[in-house]
């Protein structure tokens, strides 16, 4: 099996475990000979470390700059995700990384900013439940899955709020490689893992 590259955008005030999560649980899934299935890090803006939620400081591996082609980039939430969503060289860097990907995926409130980027039209969503009016005020022909772990457009997929992001990624996995892979890098990270059905 050919490695994917997965990235995720950090930034000052994301949330940690909507990162840190899917981080863990692309970094736990491996093929039955042991391989890595995903090469997985993280991009910032520049390489500047960026403080999150909480005060948890991370340093990213990749610059927009120096950023290689990535399969699946990951869009995660928290505060900081507001100014970012007024910010249109953002949008504009997403929307040219949503027409090279094979998957774009958020989670939280990073849905907001896919919608900011005009990622999110008569599509399918969901994202905290304490921001549905938020998104709808930025994409009103957004389809809210309210109370859902995740909502799956094929190439786009979009989470609920914080520890759902580790649920979305391994209902990506799965969808990638499998069910028995996905099983097992939950166990791996000892997660309960519900697939939708």
């Amino acid at each position: 099996m050919t490695s994917r590259i997965a990235a995720i955008y950090i930034f000052d005030g994301v949330e940690p475990l909507d990162c840190v999560g899917p981080f863990e649980a692309f970094i736990s899934v491996e093929s039955s000979e042991g391989e890595a299935l995903f090469e997985t890090g993280m991009v910032g803006e520049t390489m500047s470390p960026v403080s999150g939620v909480g005060g948890l400081v991370m340093t990213p591996r990749w610059s927009f700059e120096t950023m290689p082609e990535v399969d699946l980039l990951l869009i995660p939430g928290g505060a900081g995700t507001r100014p970012l969503a007024k910010r249109p060289e953002i949008a504009d860097w997403i929307r040219q990384q949503n027409d090279k990907v094979e998957m774009m995926l958020s989670v939280c409130t990073g849905a907001h900013l896919l919608a900011a980027a005009g990622l999110l039209k008569n599509l399918k969503a969901t994202t905290h439940w304490n921001t549905y009016d938020w998104l709808r005020s930025i994409e009103p022909s957004v389809d809210i899955q309210e109370g859902a772990r995740w909502a799956d457009n094929g190439r786009i997929i979009c989470s609920s709020g914080v520890s759902a992001g580790i649920d979305m990624t391994l209902h990506v996995i799965e969808r990638l490689h499998g069910e028995k892979l996905a099983a097992r890098a939950a166990r791996f990270m000892e997660y309960e893992y519900w697939p939708l059905t």
